[in-house]
């Protein structure tokens, strides 16, 4: 008995010994060990520190892009379409350091994802030479697809249908696109680029050349063939053709227009402060009457079928009185301001099914792209 219990012992201290004791493998192991631990601490604090801070970066960026979404935000904000006009010559506003003012045309400011423009130092705007008629008519107007083209349910199924959307943008795109001359010559790399649904694409709206005789222009070839295409498969043998419908849209732009088209993105990953803007800042030439006026026109794409919030149209302030541009503004060049003005002065156009299109004169308000953007795009007709 005495002699089991020993044996029990001897066993009992042999399990125990090789607990802690090691083999000389795995004295060797433990070694490798603790050298990788000196190894990977050699670096100090400081690595340390840059580590930590990489990683709270990384969590930062996650969760800035988490939280915008251009949907609810939209969802927020109020269309405000009744604000009052501001009075850009009011001599008490214009000693306000924080109202808006006139630009000068010398460095560069970003006003869309695309296009950059010359500004400078502000300059007043209390100037006769800038001031125009009181505006006494609407300063926005909204136009439907079906107030131009009856009896074809357009309005109805452009915003319903997503994929005609997206057809009929693709086949504007391409038709504008493959029948500029300045891109001929491109590359199919570049092509491929200028036309991904997410680039910006300018060209022009005009399917008829330039004094061309009246007599004449039906014998010329059609240039949109692509949307004609897109418009019968959807509304069918009636539908008009693709000519039809882009000289519809830029007839809206009334007298002289620059016959210049462009489909812009926008800045669709964050909120961006508005940049406020006239296009030209001229509306009308001088000894010109106001029935001989052009005006901006913009056809929208919302993101979404069933549609209706802002984010697609850019923004606009109304104002009192037309500010003209400065007689010696290049017109190829947008009139900039600097500053901005509280919210209740700040219209965000509402897309609703039978306001697809939206209208103004570049003279009777500021605008600026949207501060949230939430569209597929937005085509502009000047």
């Amino acid at each position: 008995m005495r002699a089991n219990l020993i044996s029990i012992a001897l066993l009992s201290l042999i399990g125990y010994g090789n607990a802690f004791s090691s083999s000389p493998s795995e004295s060797r192991r433990i070694r490798s060990r603790r050298t990788r631990s000196a190894t990977t601490s050699s670096d100090g604090p400081r690595a340390d520190s840059r580590r930590v801070q990489k990683r709270r970066q990384s969590s930062r960026e996650r969760i800035v892009e988490e939280a915008f979404d251009p949907k609810r935000l939209t969802e927020c904000q109020i269309s405000n379409e009744d604000a009052a006009p501001i009075d850009l010559f009011d001599g008490d506003m214009i000693n306000d350091p924080n109202f808006l003012k006139r630009r000068s045309e010398s460095s560069v400011v970003q006003i869309t994802d695309k296009a950059s423009v010359n500004v400078d130092e502000v300059k007043r705007t209390d100037s006769d030479e800038c001031k125009g008629f009181e505006v006494d008519h609407q300063h926005v107007e909204f136009i439907s697809l079906d107030s131009l083209f009856p009896n074809l349910n357009f309005s109805e199924k452009f915003c319903n249908d997503g994929e005609f959307r997206q057809k009929i943008r693709e086949a504007m795109r391409k038709d504008i696109f493959f029948t500029t001359p300045a891109y001929a010559d491109m590359s199919a790399k570049v092509a491929a680029l200028m036309l991904d649904d997410d680039s910006s694409l300018q060209g022009t709206w005009n399917c008829i050349p330039k004094n061309l005789p009246k007599e004449m222009q039906d014998s010329i070839p059609a240039r949109m063939n692509r949307l004609t295409n897109v418009l019968q498969e959807y509304l069918g043998e009636d539908a008009p053709t693709g000519d039809e419908l882009m000289m519809t849209l830029g007839g809206l732009c009334g007298e002289n227009p620059t016959f210049h088209w462009i489909d812009i993105i926008g800045v669709k990953d964050r909120v961006v402060s508005h940049s406020w803007h006239q296009d030209s800042g001229k509306s009308y030439e001088c000894g010109d009457t106001r029935d001989k006026c052009k005006y901006t026109v913009m056809f929208g794409f919302p993101i979404e079928d069933s549609y209706e919030g802002t984010g697609v149209f850019s923004h606009v302030i109304k104002l009192k009185n037309e500010h003209i541009a400065p007689p010696d503004h290049n017109v190829n060049e947008p009139v900039l301001f600097k500053g901005t003005t509280s919210d209740e002065f700040i219209v965000r156009p509402k897309f609703v099914k039978g306001r697809e299109i939206l209208r103004y004169m570049d003279v009777d308000v500021l605008h600026s792209a949207p501060d949230v953007v939430y569209r597929k795009s937005v085509m502009r007709f000047m």
